[in-house]
Parts: C-alpha cells; structure tokens; sequence
C-alpha cells in the first residue's frame, strides 16, 4: 500500500512543475519554450515560469492547450513561447 501512495505522489508532483527551454524566437530575441502540463497547473505556472526565465518583462507569441479526458482524469497539456523583452 505504501508502495501505491509512494507512486501516485510522485506521479501528482511531476505534472506540478513547468518545463523551460530555452530558445530564440523567430527574429532572433531571446525566449523560451515553457510545458506546464497537468490539471493540477494552469496558466498561471506558464506564466510565473516565463517571468522567471526572462528575468521579468516578456511577451507570448505562441499559446496553446488541450485536454484529453482519460480514465484517471483530464490530461491536460499547456504549452507557451515566451519571447524575452530587452
């Protein structure tokens, strides 16, 4: 049983934390790639990684979502490309 818990935590907590690549934006600047899947996220954490990433000001140039609905729940997939301001 504890073996279970032990899983389902690790499994909760690994959809909590947003995934930041960096890359360069289509003219050039500085951004991100920024991943914060999961239901227990939402746009907020893309948002705060983004901030973090480009050292404050930044502006979305691409932004998508969807959501599959499985057995165990929404899976749920948030994705952003921060562009960094200057």
């Amino acid at each position: 049983m504890e073996k279970i818990f032990v899983i389902g935590v690790t499994v909760l907590l690994a959809g909590c934390a947003a995934v930041v690549k960096p890359m360069a934006t289509p003219n050039g600047k500085q951004g991100f790639s920024v991943s914060c899947d999961g239901s227990a996220d939402d746009w907020a954490t893309c948002y705060n990684a983004a901030a973090t990433a480009c050292k404050g000001k930044y502006s979305i140039i691409d932004k998508q979502s969807d959501s599959t609905p499985t057995a165990y729940g929404p899976m749920v997939r948030r994705y952003i490309v921060a562009e960094c301001a200057q």
